[in-house]
């Protein structure tokens, strides 16, 4: 068990200042300095990191400031790097001192054992006429292939430990680009050895049979939209850690932009050159939607100076990052299009607004189908009876209603945004008072049914996912609404779709 204390003294880098004598810095450089703060640039502490893999120790890191600015992005290289955890804890909203109970649950669950296996090699081989290129682990389960922690060997990565969340990327390259594959399917076959929980060594191999595409379309045709944004989405957060952020949403455009022109050759011959229309490929047509979602993802847009523990300072940026490369590929689509459900509305009654009529989300059939996970999956798609609710689909900020009380799951963060004119009735169940504030608690359980009901889903939702989310409770009217709002991204969809058709016609 290590104990870490960082204190303001002892902090390599601190929060640029808007205020800064005697020559304040202008808004792009303040911008640029906060970026840097969501960045791990602290030698020493990879060094440490490295140490603790060659030793097989997986370090689960607690970041519990009590206020200001500790440099996040550069400690969550010890769990990454050594195959732990980071269990971030911010300051309760006065920046006074970490959320006790927040505190206890993130205590609990990082001094918790969940490794299913230690001290792993992974190798990928593939059959005649493929190579692997960087495989590479993408949850934040060990270091990544490149420089000295690499292993020597593109198929061939070391992990101090593997949970049943981790996932891997890799790329598969023709060995002569002359020559076609010989057959009609090619075969992946991975093999992990590793130490179980008694110590002793085992192996496990999984083959899997790959088709061969034998024309543009075919491949189109076997693309998972959420399988490849989720891989795009970690390779995103890797990238920001040493590019600026605009560059790193520039490269995510221009590569929508490319598929999109790419896409005109499966058109008929007079459509590929019509560059007043944007034309997609039905099973690509989720590109355009789920990469303006990574956009606006807060780690890939700049820190706020307003709070050095707010929502959207280094420090929760840097944690959301690790977090979100922690979740399985099917949670992190989901993750990128948060759920906004529907708890109360006041025109439908007093009470929790009824579910009936209420649709599944856009993307949850297809974001659970693609990774084969029957616990975590089934419990996705549907919620259990005491906690069903209506759930508003691609939500827009301007079509909330200020007389209703939403849940938002962004699956690292739970978000209940209270309308100023909700029933106070229904706000007296939930609060023990008409007038609640930001940061209020809920009701105890057992209080009455309508609370009962909102501990059920708090529940059953939290049950979903590999860390505990918290609740954060937003009231309408306050500043702190702004991180509400800024996740409901659909406003912003149209405007996203008429630049893109202007950027196209200069490439066709």
């Amino acid at each position: 068990l290590f104990v870490l204390s960082v204190s303001g003294a002892a902090q390599s880098r601190k929060l640029p200042s808007a205020h800064a004598a005697p020559q304040p810095p202008d808004g792009k450089e303040l911008a640029a300095q906060l970026e840097r703060c969501t960045r791990p640039e602290s030698e020493a502490l990879k060094r440490i990191a490295r140490g603790c893999a060659d030793a097989n120790l997986a370090v689960r890191l607690v970041a519990a400031p009590g206020s200001g600015f500790v440099d996040v992005a550069s400690l969550a290289q010890l769990p990454k790097i050594s195959g732990g955890r980071l269990f971030y804890v911010p300051p309760d909203q006065d920046g006074a001192r970490p959320a006790g109970a927040a505190l206890e649950e993130a205590l609990s669950e990082g001094l918790s054992v969940s490794h299913a296996a230690v001290d792993a090699v992974l190798r990928l081989r593939t059959s005649q006429g493929l190579r692997v290129v960087g495989l590479r682990p993408l949850s934040g389960c060990g270091p990544d292939p490149e420089g000295e922690d690499g292993a020597g060997d593109d198929s061939i990565v070391l992990l101090p430990s593997v949970d049943r969340a981790a996932t891997f990327a890799a790329e598969l390259r023709h060995t002569d680009d002359k020559k076609a594959l010989p057959a009609k399917t090619a075969y992946v076959q991975s093999a992990l050895l590793y130490s179980g929980p008694a110590g002793e060594r085992r192996i496990r191999v999984s083959t899997r049979e790959i088709p061969v595409a034998d024309s543009f379309r075919s491949l189109a045709q076997s693309v998972n939209p959420p399988v490849a944004i989720a891989l795009i989405a970690k390779l995103a957060l890797a990238a920001a850690e040493t590019k600026p952020l605009s560059a790193v949403r520039e490269q995510l455009k221009d590569s929508l932009l490319d598929s999109i022109v790419s896409q005109r050759e499966l058109c008929p011959p007079p459509m590929r050159k019509t560059a007043d229309e944007l034309v997609l490929f039905r099973p690509l047509a989720l590109f355009p939607l789920l990469t303006l979602a990574l956009s606006t993802m807060p780690p890939l847009n700049t820190p706020s100076l307003a709070s050095a523990a707010g929502p959207r300072s280094p420090d929760s940026l840097a944690a959301f990052a690790h977090g979100f490369r922690l979740l399985p590929t099917h949670l992190a689509c989901l993750a990128l299009a948060p759920r906004l459900l529907v708890v109360h509305e006041r025109s439908l009654g007093d009470g929790w607004a009824p579910v009936e009529g209420a649709e599944a989300p856009p993307l949850a059939d297809a974001a659970l189908a693609a990774e084969e996970a029957p616990d975590e999956g089934a419990a996705a798609a549907t919620l259990a009876p005491s906690a069903a609710t209506r759930e508003q689909l691609l939500p827009r900020g301007s079509e909330v209603s200020p007389s209703s009380v939403l849940l938002l799951d962004t699956l690292q963060e739970l978000s209940l945004w209270v309308g100023a004119q909700a029933s106070p009735a229904f706000l007296e169940q939930l609060f023990g008072t008409p007038r609640p504030a930001d940061g209020a608690d809920l009701l105890p359980e057992g209080a009455n049914s309508a609370v009962d009901r909102m501990h059920s889903l708090l529940a059953t939702l939290r049950s979903q996912r590999p860390s505990h989310a918290p609740l954060t409770v937003l009231v309408h009217g306050s500043p702190s609404e702004e991180r509400f709002f800024s996740r409901l991204f659909a406003n912003a969809y149209e405007p996203f779709l008429l630049q893109l058709l202007s950027d196209q016609r200069s490439r066709l």
